[in-house]
């Protein structure tokens, strides 16, 4: 299965179980995560809601010093309760489903391949622009 069919799939299901598409009954202060370990083992895609809307985004992570680091969430995209309300409920799959989409697209654009082990590395865990940690630390003895 695709990514882009399981994650339309899993945005769909969420619509109907949460109905994301009524401010007044879809989760609030809780992070949908949808985890796609077939691209990438740290690409995490989230959608929340919130008082002004939905909003999209994707987990990365944080260096909080040069040993430690910790997942932080990232809005991407948002779509105010007032669209939504606007709209047919097809209408509105439709549309929560190609932003979720388009952030989960615009998350794998970020990620670089290493020169030497060729795997695709979230931006945040490069040594370089070309270069995994992992290499860095084989190729040019950086230690972490």
């Amino acid at each position: 299965m695709s990514i882009t069919v399981h994650a339309t799939q899993w945005i769909h299901f969420q619509i109907k179980l949460y109905n994301l598409h009524s401010k007044t009954r879809s989760l609030k202060d809780q992070k949908l995560e949808l985890p796609l370990p077939e691209f990438h083992q740290n690409l995490i895609i989230f959608t929340s809601a919130a008082h002004h809307g939905l909003t999209f985004g994707y987990q990365a992570i944080q260096w909080d010093t040069p040993y430690t680091s910790c997942p932080i969430y990232i809005e991407h995209q948002s779509i105010p309760w007032s669209t939504l309300e606007q709209r047919s409920l097809k209408h509105i799959t439709e549309h929560i489903t190609a932003i979720f989409l388009e952030t989960m697209f615009y998350r794998q654009s970020q990620f670089k391949q290493c020169q030497f082990c060729f795997e695709f590395i979230i931006p945040e865990s490069l040594f370089d622009h070309t270069t995994c940690q992992n290499c860095a630390s084989r190729h040019f003895g950086v230690v972490y």
